[in-house]
């Protein structure tokens, strides 16, 4: 059986999309922007979260098709040998 290999374009990793204040050293940064940048770090994250989860979900009907489908052939493979050795 040969085996599709299927490609995902991933979006860029989370360190590249979120802006890194200009190494300012954090202790320094205050308070209300140390927390805008949390806010967008959580943010960030819960987005990249639920596009994972959607992925999931993708991959597991995926799955489910394809077994479905292997289950099918299988059935109609034991019907044919089934059909020939009766003859």
């Amino acid at each position: 059986m040969s085996a599709a290999i299927q490609l995902v374009n991933h979006p860029e990793p989370l360190e590249k999309r979120v802006e890194k204040p200009h190494n300012t050293p954090l202790f320094e940064m205050p308070h209300d922007q140390r927390l805008r940048q949390a806010l967008g770090h959580i943010a960030a994250l819960q987005a990249e979260l639920q596009t994972l989860r959607e992925e999931l979900a993708r991959a597991e009907r995926t799955i489910l098709q394809k077994e479905a489908l292997l289950r099918n052939a299988m059935i109609r493979e034991q019907e044919l040998r089934a059909e020939m050795f009766k003859d």
